[in-house]
């Protein structure tokens, strides 16, 4: 499998052409560097080899980067400060309008991922650097989610894939990133069952017995949460055959050695690693299709 892994440094993002197979006397996934893209901006169709130009995925990926290129800089830097400010003030109804804006002729994954994440982002380093208090903080992100809440409320699932289980770890308290997720998946017309933040591991496995979900989504911030993660999905492959998908912050900045450890954890674990939304959707999609428990839902 080809895809594009993100790597976030101050602010910016970078692209790099990757490949990943499956070592079957390792039980681990192998992924090698074909090519380094440079920056978002600086993306065009005309960087990808020849013989990775037609799959699908890249060319949805390529297709939404030069979307936005074609937005002004100046618009972008606005409309973030507008929604910087509404989160701010805890101006809902300024946030909302910004994002309805938006969507007018852009998706509501390209928002979050080059708007609202951005502002957060960009947040996390205000606090750090002591520019603005924690209290501020907490209100930015309470509002975000408050807003990711109020455009997901207007979404309602229309298809029959089957549900998708989204959580995170016993002790991981951050989960704007699976709000946003739950989001997205709605508006594509997946059944969603959003139990995150902090839940412990019985509860889960509760959850996974009730709603019999098609796909686990498993999201980590902190890698203080990481060991907890690890249980959490060796007790869940011990039981179930049910595909999951590990990310988040936390995974994205794990040493290689760590991410084998994690992935070695069973063949039904795939760990997401520096994903936009949208990729994230299309793994998804790839891993419900292809997992034998599901074939059939798709023939």
């Amino acid at each position: 499998m080809v895809f594009i892994r993100v790597k976030k440094v101050k602010g910016f993002d970078y692209y790099y052409l990757v490949k990943s197979q499956w070592d079957s006397k390792r039980k681990i996934s192998t992924q090698q560097t074909i090519k380094y893209l440079g920056k978002s901006c600086d993306l065009r169709i005309e960087n990808i080899p020849p013989e990775y130009k037609n799959d699908p995925k890249i060319l949805s990926l390529v297709s939404a980067v030069t979307t936005m290129q074609k937005v002004p800089e100046q618009t972008l830097n606005e409309l973030r400060q507008n929604v910087f400010d509404g989160l701010k003030s805890g101006n809902i109804d300024s946030i909302i309008r910004a994002v309805e804006d938006f969507r007018e002729s852009r998706s509501l994954s390209m928002f979050y991922e080059n708007i609202l994440k951005p502002i957060l982002y960009e947040i996390g380093i205000l606090w750090q650097n002591n520019t603005i208090d924690v209290g501020t903080e907490h209100v930015c992100s309470n509002m975000a989610n408050m807003a990711i809440h109020k455009l997901t409320r207007s979404t309602k699932a229309s298809n029959n894939l089957g549900g998708i289980l989204i959580c995170t770890p016993d002790g991981e308290l951050h989960n704007i990133a699976c709000n946003m997720i739950e989001s997205v998946l709605l508006e594509k017309g997946f059944n969603v069952l959003n139990i995150s933040p902090s839940i412990p591991t019985d509860s889960v496995i509760v959850h996974m017995k009730e709603s019999n979900p098609k796909l686990v989504l498993v999201s980590v911030t902190l890698r203080d949460n990481i060991g907890s993660a690890l249980r959490l999905i060796n007790s869940l492959s011990s039981r179930f055959q049910t595909p999951i998908l590990l990310g988040g912050l936390a995974i994205n900045n794990c040493s290689d050695e760590e991410r084998k450890r994690l992935e070695s954890t069973g063949p039904n674990v795939t760990l997401i690693v520096n994903s936009t939304i949208d990729s994230l959707i299309k793994t998804v999609k790839l891993v419900l299709k292809n997992h034998p428990k599901n074939k059939k839902l798709y023939e």
